[in-house]
């Protein structure tokens, strides 16, 4: 292991969270929204917020656009937090293999 990569495996958090859970736990308790409601004012179903709120679906550019307008965050926001995500998850996978 390079250094580099020690002091970037120090940084990661222990517990990668996804977007889904952030939109939950950040944005729609706090305002006591329900997905129901949240996804009708986006234009989703209520499916795909649920999917994305249980971490089984991530977020695209379109994705961010929404929730970026519908909650007054900018669209960077969302696709940093999947992206965060999705190397966690390369990251484990490799340690793993190794």
């Amino acid at each position: 292991m390079t250094k580099r990569h020690d002091q970037t495996e120090m940084k990661r958090p222990k517990i990668p969270i996804h977007a889904g859970e952030i939109l939950l736990e950040e944005f729609l308790c706090p305002l006591d929204m329900t997905q129901a409601a949240f996804a009708e004012k986006i234009g989703w179903t209520k499916a795909k917020l649920n999917e994305l709120i249980k971490g089984k679906r991530g977020i695209t550019a379109e994705t961010a656009l929404d929730l970026a307008e519908a909650l007054g965050t900018t669209p960077k926001l969302w696709m940093n937090l999947q992206a965060t995500w999705d190397l966690d998850l390369v990251i484990r996978a490799r340690e793993e293999s190794a």
